[in-house]
């Protein structure tokens, strides 16, 4: 509702404004946020994993905020998202850490706060300043540091959320580095985690979501027909987005289907799967790390996109956009691949040009600037 989120941020931010005042910087305090405190993932969880075993971070007080502190289990303090210790901490901390926004909805930071922004991926939907349909945002956002794959990327983000150049830092995302140096060994156990069966050809299918169906997930794919193409050869991961991960109703006991999409990493998922299909997500970004095969299924673009602007016509620069379902399953079942290869090759020269070594880079960016 406009009219609330216009009085909570007007009133909230004057609260917020007053007690940054009486607040005193905390020179070695860093917090860290997981999309809106709901996980403990991603990447800023690569980057706290790395900053525990780094000598340059020993002195730093590491914090986390969860919407349910109590559900996660933590060696350095935790708090609750939704409290005024949340904004006391925040106000603190030299440095933030976050995939998303940490800001509740509001619009401040410390007056000696490192916003790194590690992005959690970035999406062929246009965001911020270039999403025309869409809430406009009220300001540029606080960013000191936002990461990038590509040049392409950079741009979109300094356009979407306001940014200048050197506020967008070419660095690949931390979490992506596993994509490039997990072994056999580890792809199998996370295989036999997930209860995959031996020998299977697993598809991760992750669609974003509607919104008009934000809050619910209603997949209107019949993945009966799926299994009765594909064949008994063929697992399928379903990935709901996180904003409707709760919300998922599948049929899973013929075991086709198995449903990932409270799986706290889709890191691994994408290291299990040998197949990848999306539409609107920003998965792609990430999967095109690995070189293996991805399609898009964009079932519904013609409604799709009369509320959602994309930067770019996602069917045309990936394969799959342009085929019927029978005939993409087809495409699957029988590995034809081959044609596609240049495909592939020109999304990863476009969009994901820097991976492999993103979280050493950005502790080094963080530690430059807030030592």
């Amino acid at each position: 509702n406009h009219l609330i989120y216009e009085l909570y941020f007007s009133l909230f931010s004057l609260f917020v404004k007053v007690m940054k005042c009486f607040v005193k910087p905390d020179a070695h305090l860093i917090l860290f946020v997981s999309f809106g405190g709901r996980y403990f993932n991603d990447n800023p969880k690569v980057l706290y994993d790395a900053m525990l075993k780094d000598s340059r971070f020993a002195d730093y007080k590491l914090v986390w905020a969860f919407l349910k502190p109590q559900e996660i289990e933590l060696k350095t303090p935790k708090i609750n998202i939704n409290s005024i210790k949340y904004i006391i901490t925040a106000l603190k901390a030299r440095c933030w850490v976050t995939n998303v926004s940490m800001e509740r909805g509001l619009n401040f930071k410390g007056s000696k706060t490192f916003y790194f922004h590690t992005t959690h991926t970035y999406l062929p939907k246009c965001m911020g300043f270039d999403d025309h349909n869409g809430i406009k945002f009220k300001t540029k956002c606080n960013y000191d540091c936002s990461c990038a794959q590509s040049e392409q990327e950079k741009r979109w983000q300094m356009s979407g959320y306001g940014l200048n150049e050197n506020q967008v830092f070419v660095s690949g995302y931390p979490k992506n580095d596993k994509l490039c140096s997990y072994t056999e060994a580890e792809r199998n156990a996370i295989r036999e985690k997930l209860h995959i069966k031996e020998n299977a050809k697993v598809i991760l299918y992750a669609p974003t979501f509607r919104d008009e169906n934000y809050g619910a997930m209603k997949c209107p794919i019949d993945f009966k027909k799926w299994e009765s193409i594909l064949g008994k050869d063929f697992v399928l991961l379903f990935r709901a987005h996180p904003v409707v991960a709760n919300a998922t109703d599948l049929d899973t006991t013929t075991g086709f289907i198995i449903d990932v999409s409270t799986y706290p990493d889709n890191v691994e998922l994408m290291i299990a799967s040998d197949i990848l299909i999306s539409d609107y997500s920003g998965i792609f970004f990430e999967y095109a790390v690995q070189r293996k095969p991805m399609f898009c299924y964009a079932y519904d673009y013609d409604e799709y996109i009369k509320t959602r602007e994309l930067y770019f016509d996602i069917r045309k620069e990936l394969p799959g956009g342009m085929l019927n379902e029978e005939d993409l399953l087809h495409v699957i079942k029988t590995d034809c691949y081959s044609e596609f290869d240049n495909q592939w090759q020109s999304f990863r020269d476009n969009y994901v040009a820097e991976y492999g070594h993103s979280t050493e880079k950005c502790l080094d960016r963080i530690f430059d600037e807030i030592r």
